[in-house]
């Protein structure tokens, strides 16, 4: 068996202890932020934070707040790539209708904001048609977490960090990855959950236990991680190595 986790001895992020709150009020009501909209910059800071990535300085103590309030900031100015990219989704947004999804919301603006927080064009790259080899590859060669979305356990489009995975060998994953065999060693798919502790078994969380280090089954993993309807293709935010401190 060979076993491969970047996260080792490391600690997650709970997006339940966030200090970060927006309430974006206007013609349509009231769109709020709060710890529960807040996975997908809990998963992108944890995979860059694993992978060496050094964050700016800020008035919040934690990398995943102080990332959620620049989006917000920067979404908010008058000439924003967000409004230009996306006027409906912004403008739903910006006038305060509940059900909008908001800026930390949409895989494309949460990359587009996250190469200029971290001042580097290529930090992320969001992919919607990743192939596994692809994602494995990022874990296995380049050592970088991989946020994703899933739908699970009452969860639609939450995101997770892949941290690792398990297989037969490392040399049956040398030669899978290769192409000079078709058998796909991987059993097991590591992550970290900013939600809390995934029971796959069961199909739903222990919200009082560390999502540090969960473990689901590979069948689950093509079949639950979007696209869900595409076993080959999955959702990937593909980080690139850092280049410097920023």
């Amino acid at each position: 068996m060979f076993r491969i986790n970047i996260s080792e001895n490391k600690s997650n992020y709970s997006q339940r202890k966030t200090k970060f709150v927006h309430a974006q009020k206007g013609e349509y009501g009231e769109n709020k932020i709060d710890w529960t909209c807040t996975c997908n910059v809990h998963s992108i800071v944890m995979a860059a934070l694993y992978s060496g990535w050094v964050f700016p300085k800020s008035s919040f103590e934690r990398e995943p707040d102080a990332f959620a309030d620049y989006i917000v900031k920067e979404c908010l100015k008058k000439d924003n790539w967000f409004k230009e990219k996306m006027p409906k989704l912004w403008e739903n947004w910006y006038k305060g209708d509940p059900k909008a999804y908001t800026p930390l919301e949409l895989h494309a603006v949460l990359a587009h904001y996250f190469n200029n927080y971290l001042g580097c064009t290529n930090a992320d790259l969001f992919k919607e048609t990743a192939s596994i080899k692809e994602i494995i590859n990022q874990l296995y060669k380049n050592r970088i977490g991989v946020p994703t979305s899933v739908k699970w356990a009452g969860l639609n489009g939450h995101i997770i960090c892949l941290v690792g995975f398990e297989c037969s060998s490392e040399d049956d994953l040398i030669t899978w990855l290769e192409g000079t065999s078709q058998s796909n060693p991987i059993t097991k798919i590591i992550f970290d959950d900013p939600w809390g502790k995934y029971i796959e078994s069961e199909d739903v969380y222990k919200v009082t236990e560390s999502g540090n280090d969960c473990e689901i089954s590979f069948d689950t993993f093509k079949k639950c991680v979007k696209d869900i309807n595409n076993p080959n293709f999955k959702y990937a935010h593909i980080l690139s190595k850092p280049v410097a401190s920023v």
